[in-house]
């Protein structure tokens, strides 16, 4: 048996990079997965090769509306969820404060932050109790990298979110914890390095382990804390970086 045998799970931003491995990985658990992303054409690809046990919704986390076409795909499968993993999120061109225009602020803050946390208030509702959210923060949340303060305090944000939530629906056995990732392989570390390979190595020089993580190295932590093997955990930040923000 996996370790979601029947759960149902909500994973956003669920069709490229982490949120596919993860989708994937809670898939391969026992899992029944909803995916959202606004591209349509990626949430075509990702439920194609997710198979019968993915549902995809063409939907923005950074429009609250289109949260209703999340909660009409759950309501359509008759079934509490007991997974909510908050994956959206994106990072901008380096701009340091004082050259930061507010469009640039708004554009992050608005899918990081106010993203997150109405995708949240719109399925808690929703939510079975005994439900596992998992907020996907960064190690950017508790640096100071230059050129990302926006980036940077928007993550620490949802570090934040996680213990609130968990504050507010322990009564209900709900459990928040995030998960920040280090330097990862996907399309969002590739747009950082600007497909620089010294700028590739630098940021492996940092990392103890010497590599750059996979995304399946963060969806196995994102399982872990959507399970019942993280039964007691709540409230935490699970940090997957190989130890760069660690030593």
């Amino acid at each position: 048996m996996g370790l979601l045998e029947d759960k149902l799970a909500v994973v956003t931003a669920g069709t490229a990079g982490i949120g596919l491995a993860v989708a994937r990985r809670f898939i391969a658990e026992g899992a029944t997965v909803i995916v959202t992303s606004p591209f349509a054409e990626e949430v075509r690809a990702a439920t194609a090769e997710l198979g019968p046990a993915a549902t995809g919704v063409v939907a923005d986390a950074a429009q609250i509306a289109d949260m209703d076409a999340v909660i009409s795909a759950v309501s359509a499968l008759g079934r509490p969820v007991d997974v909510l993993h908050v994956n959206a999120g994106r990072d901008v061109a380096a701009t340091e404060v004082a050259d930061t225009p507010a469009e640039q602020f708004d554009q992050v803050m608005d899918l990081n932050v106010r993203g997150a946390f109405f995708t949240v208030q719109r399925l808690i509702p929703l939510l079975a109790d005994g439900a596992s959210i998992v907020l996907t923060s960064s190690i950017a949340g508790s640096n100071g990298g230059p050129g990302h303060a926006v980036y940077n305090a928007s993550k620490a944000a949802v570090r934040s979110l996680a213990r609130t939530l968990t504050s507010e629906l322990g009564h209900r056995g709900i459990r928040a914890n995030a998960v920040s990732p280090g330097p990862t392989d996907t399309a969002g570390f590739q747009q950082f390095t600007e497909g620089s390979a010294e700028v590739e190595a630098a940021v492996k020089a940092m990392v103890p382990i010497g590599r750059i993580g996979r995304p399946e190295e963060v969806a196995a932590a994102v399982t872990f804390l959507a399970s019942d093997e993280s039964s007691f955990v709540a409230g935490a930040e699970l940090v997957v970086d190989g130890g760069m923000s660690q030593v």
